[in-house]
């Protein structure tokens, strides 16, 4: 547990960031926190982080009575609603959504038969079995960061790469589609629904995998605004804050598409998305001319 100094006395205006947790996504987590933690600092706010991978982290949040609690973790455990239940049950304000939209969220086939029933357009599930129509996609059910995903394109890898997803828990097997990969996120913390510009993401590889989003060696490129065409700007944006409206999320998310033949179609939507310096949602904010300062001292204003 860490205090960094701030101009506000401790007590009931203290803050506490939880960062790291059990979750594959722990080190994501530590850098999120950090981009959290450097604009608390600028804000003058007095802060503590608390790793929830400590079995006693509820008692030390207790202890501290914070005025509110930021989430930086991603993942299983700080993001499936697990954690957000706790809190709930505490009576401890929060940034993000509450437990039972991050259940939801979190679960991508639950999320995608909700969204399909909205009229949306998303990849098919395939069942295991001997007739797959290659390629797929194998990945995690409830993981992000692309742990665990691969693009599948015979039946001699369709093994190992179910091997690879189960190390993450249940897996799901999608359609693979072959498009222009984007992003929008959503935030409501500055008194309305809105949307962010758009990201169009061109990975120097065949997957958008953890390097592709975390290494700036990886040559992936991140272009925000998207240069793809205006009404199809507006449609995904659309969508984007239809899917968030109706399934209750609150502060921000990030919504993932994929375009094929100008068809757009949604692949998840990610309630607690990494706030790292080379995050999506990070690139889109500073599109929209948000500073990550403005951004997390909203943050603090409208979480409940």
């Amino acid at each position: 547990m860490h205090l960094v100094a701030g101009s506000n006395p401790a007590g009931p205006t203290m803050l506490v960031v939880l960062a790291g947790g059990p979750s594959a996504e722990r080190e994501v987590s530590f850098w999120s926190a950090k981009t959290i933690c450097d604009s608390l600092t600028k804000l003058g706010e007095k802060f503590i982080i608390v790793d929830p991978a400590q079995t006693d982290w509820l008692q030390q949040v207790k202890a501290i009575k914070p005025r509110s609690v930021l989430i930086a973790l991603h993942g299983p455990f700080g993001e499936d609603g697990q954690l957000q239940k706790i809190l709930e049950k505490e009576g401890i304000v929060f940034s993000g959504s509450d437990s039972r939209v991050s259940a939801l969220a979190i679960n991508k086939e639950k999320a995608k038969k909700l969204v399909g029933e909205w009229g949306i357009v998303t990849p098919k599930n395939y069942r295991k079995g001997n007739h797959l129509p290659y390629p797929v996609v194998v990945k995690p059910l409830t993981n992000g960061s692309s742990f665990g995903v691969t693009i599948v394109r015979n039946r001699t890898a369709f093994s190992p790469a179910l091997a690879e997803a189960s190390k993450f828990g249940q897996t799901i097997i999608e359609e693979y589609i072959n498009g222009t990969e984007l992003t929008c996120g959503v935030i409501d913390v500055f008194g309305k629904i809105q949307a962010l510009p758009l990201v169009e993401i061109r990975p120097n590889r065949q997957l958008f995998d953890f390097a592709a989003k975390y290494d700036a060696e990886s040559g992936c490129q991140e272009i925000c605004p998207a240069p793809i065409d205006g009404v199809l700007t507006e449609n995904i944006q659309e969508q984007s804050i239809k899917i968030y409206k109706s399934l209750g999320c609150r502060q921000y998310a990030r919504v993932d598409w994929i375009v094929r033949n100008s068809t757009p179609y949604f692949l998840e939507i990610n309630t607690l998305p990494g706030l790292t310096k080379n995050s999506l949602i990070v690139k889109e904010l500073r599109a929209a001319g948000i500073t990550m300062e403005l951004f997390v001292e909203h943050l603090l204003v409208t979480a409940k």
